[in-house]
């Protein structure tokens, strides 16, 4: 989304000068380099040293006299970490811990059980302290090969999820209470009647899967209502991946990289070392053992061409921030000086020589090189990575090729958008939507808000009582990962079993459980719907000595995806678009470090968690660069006064703004997950919903 200042995308709403001028004669005067955290540090306002002082008083107490952010708001999960699970139970079924002694649990001795957390439709393995029978600490599993003992901010701020209090309880009905049994009596008739029409009138709206079990439930499902439709919608998706990959080899190709091979590394748009990233733990822990001077095999060297700054931006050696309109134009160019035939690609006079080094690097290692695109990176620039690496000799060495993880991976935004037209078309009777809340962060021209009501039975399962809630008829609680059974790929396509560690403290129930209810198996627990898929496909002779390793390691070995040869497809690179340069400021989006797509907005820990290079916590302004502050007439010193409206065909959004050294001029950030009215006590009305102009 792009316009020119002043025609109603970007309008100024207040504004005060700056000391810009002051503050740049200082550093050109300065006789050696000057480092500083941020601006107002560089500055020295006032306000700066009123924050020092704050964060690092010399006699801290424990408390301020106002309390932060309401204290006891948001230590309302840790309060019931302590309290609520004091008469919580283990489950039923057999759980493997993470030790070779015997079981039995000794008070005061934690016990460290294997499972995995789905983010994104991958499976990041963890391993997961209990003490007493309550989950207590997050890892990484240290014996999978994808995590190796590290994890992400969001699987370590996960276990407040499950204690957190503003967790739906119950199965409703129209925002009263009701018996799960209910729930199951109320969908035979529903199920009858699709059953009828071969299931015409029923559509399953789902996030990406990487599930062997339920895969095989939704295949089931599928034969059951053969014109039923399956639809996937996730608001920070891979959508350019997907694309990107048909167009370079004819069909979705997962991508391996090997960074412990890779002497340079190049980042088009690609933030591959924070997570949200397809196994950025492995690539992270690979990428930071080469960049150092005392690396066995000598240090890498890093290039960032990125829109927004980002971890791995900033960690890079050589860094060119452009804005994400020209990510594709620079690729180009890069791609044309290794002689792929690219069409060439038009780039600022002052860069051709940084590309031009960049260039000279790439061809003296090659074989021992990556360029990895982003997620956020248009679908061409992955079809030029491809092409690039393919040109550099990679495939093999720093790049491998294998299966999707995602079972039958689409493109997010066309799926939701096809949903959307067939319930405005009177064609959808039943809506079964597990996970999610897509009524929060739908594209606005997919407008569920108002087209939903046309659906006779909507159904949400989710483990908060969220926005898409108030307007479904049933919504049935979910149990949280750490109190459920499943099954996950991770990135490297590697089965994992995730166990629960704790029994569903309010009776919630795994999307395999609802699902099951419409194959006819209503009263069969998610334990015996992964277990009897996994032994209907072993064909070994000890099968309870295979489960057993399989929950106690928390991984299947063996299962992993193996590389595959494969080349780009001739004319694979489309040609550039003769279009003229977007003019005046462009918008675009980016998921939150904190809450990412606004999942995590009630986790306290998250919102809390200062958020990398700007030590913000709590909010999502827009960032824009110093020189865009300056032509805006915004101050960047006291920038706490400048709120800026953004509109999109008759969408307005008021939102405070961040200036970000780093940042592209002419190009401003606006970060998801803000906003939320139904995440709960912690997350309600915090931030500014991106989503009210996103298309």
């Amino acid at each position: 989304m792009s316009g020119k200042a002043g025609d109603g995308l970007v309008q100024i709403r207040t504004s005060a000068p700056g000391d810009y001028a002051a503050v740049k004669q200082r550093l050109q005067k300065a006789e050696a380099p000057e480092f500083w955290r941020s601006l107002e540090e560089l500055a020295g306002t006032p306000e700066f040293e009123e924050m020092l002082h704050r964060e690092f008083p010399r006699q801290a107490g424990v408390l301020d006299e106002v309390s932060r952010r309401n204290f006891l708001k948001l230590m309302s999960a840790s309060l019931a970490l302590a309290g609520l699970t004091g008469c919580t139970k283990l489950p039923i079924e057999p759980i493997v811990p993470f030790v070779r002694q015997p079981e039995e649990m000794i008070l005061g001795k934690p016990l460290f059980f294997a499972t995995a957390m789905d983010f994104g439709g991958y499976a990041e393995p963890l391993l997961v302290r209990s003490n007493e029978g309550r989950p207590t600490k997050i890892e990484g599993n240290p014996e999978h090969p994808v995590s190796q003992g590290a994890t992400s901010v969001f699987a370590q701020g996960s276990i407040l999820d499950l204690y957190d209090p503003d967790r739906s309880q119950t199965t409703t009905y129209l925002g009263e209470v009701r018996p799960y049994a209910s729930f199951i009596g109320a969908m035979q008739g529903p199920i009858s009647s699709q059953k009828a029409l071969k299931g015409a009138g029923f559509r399953l709206l789902t996030g990406p899967i990487s599930s062997p079990s339920l895969a095989a439930q939704i295949r089931t499902l599928q034969q059951n209502f053969p014109q039923m439709r399956w639809h996937q919608w996730l608001p920070v998706n891979r959508d350019s991946w997907l694309e990107g990959s048909k167009m370079a080899f004819g069909a979705p190709v997962e991508v391996q990289y090997h960074l412990e091979n890779a002497d340079v590394v190049v980042s088009l748009d690609a933030n591959f070392l924070y997570p949200g990233f397809p196994g950025f733990t492995r690539i992270a822990r690979e990428w930071a053992k080469r960049h150092q001077p005392d690396s066995p095999k000598g240090l890498n060297r890093t290039y960032a061409i990125e829109s927004t700054p980002t971890p791995t931006g900033f960690k890079a050696e050589h860094r060119l921030p452009v804005r994400a309109s020209q990510v594709e134009q620079y690729a180009r160019a890069l791609a044309s000086r290794l002689g792929v035939n690219a069409g060439g690609g038009n780039v600022a006079p002052e860069h051709a020589a940084w590309l031009d080094a960049l260039a000279k690097d790439l061809q003296a290692h090659r074989g021992a090189c990556v360029i990895i695109p982003g997620e956020q990176a248009s679908a061409v620039v992955h079809v030029l990575a491809h092409a690039m690496n393919e040109a550099l000799d990679a495939a093999g060495k720093t790049v491998a090729y294998t299966d999707p993880v995602l079972y039958q991976p689409e493109d997010n935004h066309d799926s939701l958008r096809a949903l959307a037209q067939d319930i405005n078309a009177g064609k959808v009777d039943l809506l079964l939507m597990l996970g999610g809340n897509p009524v929060y962060d739908c594209p606005v021209d997919a407008d569920l808000t108002g087209i939903l009501g046309k659906v006779p039975l909507r159904i949400h399962h989710g483990i908060y009582q969220n926005e898409t809630t108030v307007y479904s008829h049933w919504h049935v609680n979910a149990a949280h990962y750490l109190e459920s059974w499943t099954d996950l790929r991770a990135a490297n396509g590697m089965v994992s079993i995730a166990q629960p560690l704790i029994a569903p403290l309010y009776g919630g129930r795994s999307a395999h459980e609802v699902l099951a209810i419409f194959n006819g198996q209503p009263e069969t627990s998610g334990y015996e719907l992964i277990r009897a898929y996994w032994q209907s496909q072993y064909k070994g002779t000890d099968f309870e000595l295979f489960w057993r390793r399989a929950v106690h390691d928390g991984f299947m070995g063996g299962t992993e995806y193996q590389p595959r040869a494969m080349k780009v497809k001739a004319g694979a690179i489309p040609a550039a678009a003769n279009e003229p340069a977007p003019q005046g400021l462009e918008v675009h989006f980016y998921p939150d470090p904190s809450v990412w797509d606004g999942r995590y907005a009630n986790n306290g820990f998250l919102q809390e968690c200062p958020k990398p290079l700007t030590k913000l916590t709590w909010e999502n302004p827009v960032w824009m660069s110093p020189a865009t502050a300056k032509q805006l007439k915004l101050d960047w010193v006291t920038q706490d006064t400048a709120i800026v409206t953004l509109e999109h065909n008759g969408r307005k959004v008021d939102v405070p703004v961040w200036i970000q050294p780093g940042q592209p001029d002419g190009q401003l950030s606006f970060f998801l997950g803000g906003g939320r009215t139904r995440s709960g006590r912690t997350g309600d009305n915090k931030g500014v919903s991106a989503y009210q102009i996103k298309f």
